[in-house]
């Protein structure tokens, strides 16, 4: 197995959740290449894992015919958002100002910044030229502090708080019982709670395990934690399961 990790125009390492991975990965003893262009690498096997943009990541399971599910807010875990969530097109919500001070962001993964839209401000920068995108729509929560919760095998590796205050926190056993309750939870994953101004703790979503933000979660753990994803998307061996 080998890791292939994202480099930028300066040909170092893109930002800093490769470059976490990369040092755990670097710890196990793989083999490291990079890539400046996902479309550069000509060598890779299935069991070759990619660190990179959630694009990257994609365009590679897209050549092995893998299209990794929608698991934002699992069915199971439902009783843990606090506030009703639906789909709905942003076009719907773009005409409709009487449906604004809603919550948006997009079904597909990182198409745009989800955003609380109570004006017409608020939809700059939201959607694609060209394209009516299917949208998450959500209540309005004011969460006074988020932390992500990351999860390999069923099992918590940390928590660790990525916006807010830093004075408060999150109640442990529902974070706990939410992780024990999701079923159908992938191999590696992160789930995001929130402290809301009531005092809740809620579930804000889930993000699948193979690209997203390490938010200071030790490198060993990570690298092991997209490993674990990235063997079970691809069905291949997950040499990191130690």
């Amino acid at each position: 197995m080998k890791v292939y990790i994202k480099r930028g125009f300066d040909n170092e390492i893109a930002n800093h959740n490769f470059y976490a991975a990369f040092d755990g990965f670097k710890q196990m003893g793989f083999e490291i290449q990079y890539f400046n262009e996902i479309n550069d690498i000509s060598d890779h096997n299935k069991e070759d894992i990619i660190v990179g943009y959630v694009d990257d990541v994609r365009t590679v399971f897209s050549q092995y015919r893998i299209v990794p599910p929608e698991i934002d807010y699992p069915e199971e875990l439902q009783s843990y958002l606090g506030r009703r969530i639906w789909k709905s097109k942003l076009s719907l919500i773009a005409n409709n100002p009487e449906k604004w001070n809603v919550f948006i962001k997009p079904v597909e993964d990182k198409k745009f910044t989800g955003a609380v839209i109570r004006g017409t401000k608020d939809l700059m920068g939201c959607g694609v030229y060209g394209e009516d995108p299917e949208i998450f729509c959500s209540e309005v929560v004011n969460f006074v502090a988020e932390w992500r919760c990351f999860v390999r095998h069923g099992k918590i590796l940390d928590i660790r708080r990525y916006k807010g205050n830093w004075r408060v926190h999150f109640d442990y056993k529902i974070v706990e019982n939410a992780v024990s309750q999701f079923t159908s939870a992938p191999h590696g994953y992160a789930i995001d709670f929130g402290l809301t101004d009531k005092g809740e703790t809620l579930l804000i979503e889930v993000n699948d395990g193979y690209a997203l933000g390490h938010y200071g979660l030790f490198s060993l753990d990570y690298a092991k934690l997209l490993s674990a994803r990235w063997a079970e998307l691809t069905n291949t061996i997950d040499e990191c399961n130690f």
